[in-house]
């Protein structure tokens, strides 16, 4: 009697390891997933900040020229309407890249952050 039983037992307990093995792989195969798009995103991100920032010292620098030049018209009472239009959506597409670029930062930080607090081997979860 007792040695059915504990037949019984030990097939149960093999048939429940069985299962936690294939859940492990499971979990396992999630966290490389996850790892691997974390490291896409990362690399996106990364390369779209390039480009923003790069994009964002050429407006910059056309809005500085921009704003030199219609200071000077308005201190000579030349000012146009045109101009100061051209300075006002010139302004409005720099902090608009500028926000980009904040927001681009704050998600590579994000990412970095989840990143470093995942162990490097899944194995270890």
């Amino acid at each position: 009697m007792k040695s059915i039983i504990f037949v019984i037992l030990s097939a149960a307990l093999m048939v429940s390891c069985g299962g936690n093995s294939k859940q492990r792989e499971e979990i396992n195969a999630r966290w490389k997933a996850l790892r691997l798009h974390q490291e896409t995103e990362l690399k996106r991100a990364q390369d779209e900040l390039a480009q923003t920032d790069s994009l964002l010292q050429l407006v910059q620098r056309d809005y500085d020229d921009l704003q030199a030049k219609v200071e000077k018209d308005k201190a000579a009472l030349r000012a146009t309407p045109e101009e100061l239009t051209l300075l006002t959506k010139t302004r409005i597409r720099r902090d608009s890249l500028r926000t980009q670029c904040e927001t681009l930062g704050a998600k590579i930080r994000y990412i970095r952050k989840k990143q470093s607090e995942y162990p490097k081997n899944n194995e270890e979860r």
